[in-house]
């Protein structure tokens, strides 16, 4: 019995230096190239009741630059583009991203579609009240920011698709609280193209 008690924090500890490992490796894995491009939005869908406009507006544009804005090349900015008739929310321009490795996105899964006006009609944007404090984990790769967007904190996914035309990248915006008594109702994609 005592054995067992002195190699289960081995075995503990082992787990937690595998998992900063496998973190680090996916952070400083290579950014594939189609996902520093020029997009416009061309649909936003809010969750039912939300605002979109407070996400963004048709139209607008965004770019993310091959140049690193830190210094361990770790960290992307979000440029948000605005027009003379069209600006984009505060926050998106403070918008820092990390690269997510994973697969690429081929397709566009269902919670991720997109049909404006009719938010309810995707499973992930109809869900009212729905705030999230740890970063959400997606299977596909991806840009992750942590943002302040209209006021409140967002967790901001893109999942730039290796396509040229509609869809070939996703946004994700979904309420970040620090517990669960917040409930900021906010939640929308944001479909875009080049």
């Amino acid at each position: 019995m005592l054995r067992i008690g002195a190699l289960s924090p081995a075995i503990a500890v082992f787990l937690i230096i595998t998992a900063f490992q496998s973190t680090a490796q996916a952070q400083t894995a290579t950014v594939p190239a189609y996902f520093f491009k020029q997009w416009s939005v061309q649909s936003n869908c809010a969750e039912q009741g939300a605002d979109p406009a407070a996400h963004t507006q048709v139209g607008l544009q965004y770019v993310i630059s091959p140049a690193s804005i830190s210094a361990d090349g770790l960290n992307y900015g979000f440029e948000a583009i605005n027009t003379d008739r069209r600006t984009w929310p505060a926050g998106w321009a403070d918008l820092t991203l990390e690269y997510r490795a994973g697969t690429q996105m081929t397709s566009i899964p269902a919670d991720f579609a997109c049909v404006p006006g009719a938010a309810a009609s995707s499973s992930l944007l109809a869900m009212s009240n729905y705030t999230q404090s740890a970063e959400p984990y997606y299977e596909y790769e991806h840009w992750y920011g942590l943002g302040t967007i209209h006021g409140e904190p967002h967790h901001v996914l893109i999942f730039p698709r290796a396509t040229n035309g509609p869809d070939s990248a996703i946004i994700v915006v979904l309420d970040a609280g620090t517990d669960g008594t917040v409930q900021l109702d906010h939640d929308g994609t944001i479909h875009s193209q080049n």
